[in-house]
């Protein structure tokens, strides 16, 4: 699945890697003193402008990369640039989100996404409150700046928990990590250095790779329209508390074979999508779990329809979501 590709690369520029630090943790803390860190943490992520390095641990590998952003009146511009590996890079604006791949010379092309490589907080903190527990925990150092950390924990084993590093003076993110049920860090991000407030010049957000002579997909269009909203032929039956449907699609996902049905799920933090898709003859078909880092992906067939779960969420949350498919 192509759109899965983009997807999947551009999610691991959300986090990355450190050693693990000690926090000097404050007792009673208020309740909104998490959520006002949160939402202008979030304020600033698109508002500001910055150029900044930073590494990402995932998999048992660490990966530098570099993010330039800036914010204007015209909208928001990104490009994101690997240091290290194959020679990739991401560039984003309110349209659209475009991938370039030398090593498998190819080239992307899809629709605006939230905010990479940071998680895209809701506004509504409090409607995460039936699912999450947020918590001021005190200050910590990093990069040489003194930040604010703040905590999102999970209440079921369907979740994943988040704990940010926030800049006290501007508010920006300095430091990401997502952990599991049991606190285990699966996947981190830290600046190693990070430049705020700069002018950005117009040649920092072009891309060094031009892509001549790549092969390009492109999203959307003709082959892949959209379904009327509300009206899918399959459902889940039983989702997790909190996770309701937020879009419905009919795309295309094989050349030669019938549209799939994409339903995607939220709890207004973690996202998990379900595809439905006719199988097509001496196919293979996938079934059972699969992961990769915190991404996790379920597989099962049903009535000669493949049906796939993933999102980046417990093994728990996909599975219990692709046994409860059905017709609607």
């Amino acid at each position: 699945m192509a759109s899965n590709k983009i997807v999947k690369w551009l999610l691991p520029a959300l986090l990355a890697a450190a050693a693990a630090v000690s926090l000097q943790a404050e007792a009673d803390v208020p309740p909104d003193s998490a959520r006002q860190w949160l939402g202008n943490m979030s304020r600033s992520l698109q508002s500001l402008d910055y150029d900044g390095t930073f590494v990402y641990y995932h998999d048992g590998k660490l990966e530098a990369m570099r993010i330039v952003h800036q914010a204007s009146a015209g909208g928001e511009k990104e490009r994101l640039m690997s240091l290290t590996g194959s020679a990739r890079e991401v560039l984003r604006d309110d349209k659209a989100v475009t991938c370039i791949m030398p090593d498998k010379k190819s080239v992307m092309v899809g629709q605006s996404r939230p905010r990479q490589p940071f998680p895209d907080v809701p506004a509504d903190l409090d409607s995460l409150s039936p699912y999450y527990q947020l918590q001021d925990v005190g200050e910590d150092r990093v990069a040489g700046l003194m930040t604010r950390v703040i905590d999102i924990t999970p209440r079921d084993k369907y979740r994943y928990g988040y704990r940010f590093w926030i800049d006290t003076a501007n508010y920006m993110l300095l430091k990401f990590e997502l952990s599991a049920v049991d606190g285990t860090a699966i996947e981190q991000v830290m600046f190693t250095d990070l430049r705020v407030g700069d002018r950005i010049p117009a040649a920092a957000l072009e891309p060094s790779l031009t892509g001549e002579g790549y092969n390009w997909f492109r999203q959307g269009g003709g082959e892949n329209p959209a379904a009327a909203p509300g009206q899918p032929e399959w459902t889940v039956k039983q989702t997790p508390a909190g996770f309701v449907m937020t879009n419905y699609q009919r795309k295309r996902l094989h050349q030669g074979g019938e549209p799939a049905e994409h339903m995607v799920f939220s709890d207004g933090l973690a996202t998990v999508s379900v595809y439905v898709e006719k199988m097509l003859d001496n196919s293979t078909a996938f079934t059972g779990l699969s992961n990769m880092g915190a991404m996790n992906a379920y597989g099962a067939v049903l009535d000669d329809h493949q049906v796939t779960v993933v999102g980046e969420v417990p093994a728990a949350t996909v599975q219990s979501m692709a046994r409860t498919v059905g017709r609607r």
